[in-house]
């Protein structure tokens, strides 16, 4: 275990210890799925605490851990979370890290800043509450193109989903090296020298066994190609092969 995985536990731990002192939800940062899964492999959560992870929509990646105290049922309307729909993109089409690297580059920090879902001409940006008025007055423009700023005030109330590019493919089996295979489109020996590697993750953990078996459900994070959510193992093909529907992240 790094350093940065220590101090995620702690960090967490602590919220325990808050809620106990202030008797009232505290909340984290915007915690990224490794951050996640870290808390969730490594921090027992004490007898009498209600404990609620939300980003603002059902399909988030990143979120914020919320612990409320025994008496208190979780509540997403509590998250100190704020929604921003920023609108442009029109003479040039903007993607996912257009929009991060203008919102980083306001000297926001990873911890304050939540998802973004990018659509054409638009995206929703998810950002900690204590850092939205800044961020809305000072997002102006994402690269040399003017962007405008609405709140969506009630983002619960909007359709918000994550976007994937939809891939049906074959693959040999639901072993680990051949789904990496199939999905980045690589030969199995490549794929095994990238699992080896640690180049490879399941749901946000870093997996070396190439014979690890993949379920639907799963995320595979493969350096160098992205991230894929394991929809589906669709039967096999008259030559044994399996068919696979995977969804990239777009």
């Amino acid at each position: 275990m790094n350093e940065d995985e220590k101090l995620v536990i702690a960090r967490a731990e602590d919220l325990f210890t808050l809620c106990e002192r202030y008797s009232a939800p505290v909340f984290s940062g915007c915690l990224d799925g490794a951050e996640q899964a870290v808390i969730h492999d490594n921090v027992t959560f004490p007898y009498g605490y209600n404990v609620l992870f939300w980003g603002g929509f059902d399909d988030a990646e990143k979120k914020i851990m919320g612990v409320f105290p025994e008496w208190s049922e979780p509540d997403i309307s509590s998250f100190p979370l704020r929604c921003f729909k920023v609108e442009g993109g029109y003479s040039r089409k903007l993607d996912h890290r257009d929009y991060m690297g203008t919102i980083l580059s306001l000297g926001i920090s990873q911890a304050r800043l939540g998802d973004i879902v990018v659509y054409d001409g638009y995206a929703y940006v998810f950002v900690h509450e204590d850092i939205a008025d800044y961020v809305k007055d000072n997002l102006i423009k994402i690269g040399n193109q003017g962007v405008t700023v609405t709140e969506i005030e009630d983002y619960s109330s909007v359709k918000i989903e994550r976007r994937y590019k939809t891939i049906g493919t074959v693959c040999a089996s639901e072993r680990l090296d051949a789904v990496v295979g199939a999905a980045a489109n690589i030969s199995r020996a490549q794929s095994a020298a990238l699992i080896n590697a640690g180049k490879v993750k399941v749901n946000h953990r870093e997996v070396t066994k190439t014979s690890e078996t993949v379920h639907e459900g799963d995320i595979l994070s493969i350096r160098g190609s992205g991230r894929f959510l394991v929809y589906s193992f669709d039967g096999e093909t008259r030559k044994n092969r399996m068919h696979i529907t995977l969804k990239q992240y777009i």
